[in-house]
């Protein structure tokens, strides 16, 4: 298996921001959103299917170093069309937060974001297009996530159960 390395230039450790996506995005508008979301340059950037990083990755130098390093797969179902894990060296992180990442995500391609941050075990965040945030519970098996509550209502879920308590969970 090759290696792909984030080069660290502050004193912010690397970190990862991982999600569900309500839509797919194609990789080219992927790519375009994660280079002017964190304002780097293409060579600093690695976007890859999941399934296929290997491969793709032989289109680079073997110790080919990139600040952000994305893989993306269209194979989950249920709520949610797409599953990202974005890679990103530690000056990133403190341009673009997570929670700043999803907002953006989300408004940019009209989707809500699923992501885990600082939630009770078992609950997660949702980001709407128009920036709100929810709490929300996740049912899931294999690559079906299903949302059955969250903390207001979901556009286009409307059999996703209301429950204003689950902010109150700890």
């Amino acid at each position: 298996m090759r290696r792909h390395t984030l080069v660290s230039v502050t004193e912010s450790q690397a970190t990862g921001y991982d999600w569900l996506s309500s839509r797919p995005v194609p990789q080219t508008e992927l790519r375009t959103f994660l280079l002017e979301c964190f304002a780097i340059a293409e060579d600093e950037l690695f976007v890859g299917h999941a399934d296929r990083t290997d491969d793709e990755l032989r289109a680079y130098p073997p110790d080919a170093a990139f600040a952000a390093f994305c893989t993306y797969d269209h194979q989950v179902s249920g709520h949610f069309a797409m599953s990202l894990s974005v890679g990103i060296e530690g000056r990133l992180a403190d341009q673009v937060g997570r929670r700043e990442f999803a907002e953006r995500f989300a408004a940019r391609f009209d989707a809500y974001v699923l992501y885990g941050d600082t939630e009770p075990p078992g609950l997660w965040t949702v980001i709407l297009p128009d920036g709100s945030r929810l709490r929300a519970a996740l049912e899931e098996d294999d690559v079906r996530c299903v949302l059955y509550a969250a903390t207001a209502p979901v556009p286009g879920l409307p059999q996703v159960r209301v429950d204003e308590g689950l902010w109150q969970i700890r």
